[in-house]
């Protein structure tokens, strides 16, 4: 069994005393794991034979980040030929650091980007101006299991994360490329160990480095396995994720239309993590607003009849998009949601409810959430309503349509005026709005059943859509579709969303939106 916390004491007593000799321990590897006595050289090449693909979304992923942080600079240690580097050019000043034959060939054929050549196992800080690391963001992609000693490459990129805004790290995952009886030596040449991600864990938390985040990635673009372990790594500046206090308010301004058969568990969900509930009908025909109203005063704040004037001839989005900013305006809260009852919200962080989430992104010093998208069909007809359908729906797809990958919909109370309209709903915008860089979940479950799904999208959607709006390009998701559609789906063309493993299984993917479209 791995004694984690003195296996951490022996590596802090020996940073003051230089690298950490091989033969002293085991970089949290497990008892018994050989590694490679002598290491090959590693000469990357551009591509692989049969136009294979290693690791397609990492660098498609920290150009995301990039993005998103607002980065202008993107390092990558161990870029080898750089192909996957040079590609988020001109978008980003690149920086490549290498050695050897690789290096060579950086300055032999790019034109743009800066390269160092560098031994990434000299004890000594790799030479780069601290300009180059400030705010930028740092790649370090399959490097550290062809290193005889990594704790040297791993301190110089924790001393940068005081100045870079994020770090990306990735190797092989042993467990999952060779089999959890694997004990080494690594079956690559040019592979000193390898390590399970649990081992990986901790071997950069001895280090004092903050995993914000960890999973697994696609391993190559023909197989797409999850076989490499990814980490997102920060600096101290990033806030711990803790409770929040009963002082930080956060408010789901909720519009509804004919949803007795969720809206129960729907309001339940949110006052249960703290989130209170403004309700905004559209006159419904059935019992949402009887039903609702058992939660006056235990949570949800008021249910309002949209528009006051009496039930609307059509459907009109657009107006109900300008209560909702009106509703942000007169309601005291530091955080508001733009929340449809056939949604669940979920922060990133297992175990972190909504609530808190959203605390730890207002720590940050973001005022915005952006979403990805997971739609979850029926598969059958045994959904009973009043139920909580986020037990009963277990099948998922990410959502493909465009709109799925723009869904800024939570945003903190600035105290100025906020715009949906514009976007059809998809983004709050708002003056100084700065999104978070890592999206939250947004579960929708918009149909419950066949006769559910006839219902809602001929009579209750296509039949009331404003002829204005639809002039606009809005309400067109449902112009494939006729009353002979079957709305129920099975595998292939959806899978079983397993709680255990989907954050892991699909980091990339839900925390950026990056590899869902292939």
């Amino acid at each position: 069994m791995l004694n984690l916390k003195s296996s951490i004491s022996r590596y802090l007593s020996n940073f003051g005393s230089g690298p950490v000799k091989t033969h002293e321990n085991r970089y949290f590897i497990k008892d018994g794991y050989q590694s490679q006595e002598k290491c090959q050289y590693f000469e990357d090449f551009i591509a692989d034979a049969n136009g294979v693909v290693h690791q397609p979304d990492v660098y498609p992923f920290v150009g995301y980040l990039a993005r998103k942080f607002g980065s202008q600079n993107i390092v990558d240690l161990g870029c080898g030929r750089a192909q996957k580097l040079v590609a988020l050019q001109p978008e980003f000043q690149t920086v490549g650091v290498d050695y050897g034959v690789n290096i060579r060939y950086c300055r032999s054929h790019y034109d743009s980007g800066r390269w160092v050549e560098w031994n990434l196992e000299n004890p000594r800080p790799i030479p780069l101006n601290k300009s180059l690391i400030r705010g930028s963001v740092v790649v370090c992609s399959d490097v550290i299991e062809h290193l005889v000693e990594p704790v040297t490459l791993l301190k110089n990129l924790r001393s940068w994360l005081n100045n870079a805004s994020i770090a990306v790290l990735t190797t092989p995952e042993r467990d999952r490329v060779r089999g959890p009886e694997d004990w080494g030596p690594p079956a690559n040449p040019s592979h000193v160990r390898e390590w399970s991600l649990v081992e990986l864990e901790h071997l950069v938390q001895s280090i004092g480095f903050n995993i914000l985040f960890s999973g697994l990635t696609a391993n190559n673009s023909k197989d797409l396995e999850k076989k490499t372990s990814l980490l997102v790594l920060a600096g101290d500046s990033v806030p711990e994720l803790v409770r929040a206090p009963d002082r930080f308010r956060v408010v789901a301004i909720m519009t509804a239309y004919n949803e007795e058969d969720i809206i129960v568990p729907a309001i339940s969900r949110l006052i249960q993590q703290g989130i209170e509930v403004y309700l905004i009908d559209n006159w419904s025909t059935d019992a949402t607003c009887e039903k609702a109203s058992t939660f006056l005063d235990r949570g949800l704040i008021a249910i309002e009849k949209f528009p006051v004037d009496g039930p609307p001839q059509h459907y009109e989005w657009g107006r109900l998009l300008r209560r909702v900013e009106e509703v942000a305006e007169q309601i005291s809260a530091d955080w508001f949601i733009h929340h449809d009852v056939d949604e669940i919200r979920e922060s990133p962080w297992s175990g972190t409810s909504l609530r808190d989430g959203l605390y730890r992104v207002d720590r940050s010093g973001f005022n915005a959430i952006d979403h990805t998208v997971l739609v979850f069909p029926p598969a059958d007809n045994g959904y009973v309503p009043g139920t909580d359908f986020g037990r009963y729906f277990v099948h998922f797809a990410f959502g493909q349509r465009l709109g799925h990958f723009s869904q800024v919909k939570a945003w903190k109370n600035l105290k100025r005026p906020v715009h949906l309209k514009n976007s059809g709903g998809h983004e709050v915008e708002f003056d100084g709005r700065r999104v978070y860089p890592f999206k939250f979940l947004l579960k929708h479950y918009p149909i419950r059943s066949q006769a559910h799904g006839v219902r809602k999208v001929f009579a209750e959607r296509v039949a009331r859509f404003s002829p204005g709006e639809k002039a606009m390009g809005w309400h067109h998701q449902y112009d494939q579709l006729d009353r002979g559609e079957n709305f129920l789906r099975q595998p292939p063309d959806v899978e079983v969303f397993d709680e255990s493993t989907f954050l892991t299984h699909y980091l990339v993917e839900r925390l950026s939106g990056v590899g869902i479209n292939r």
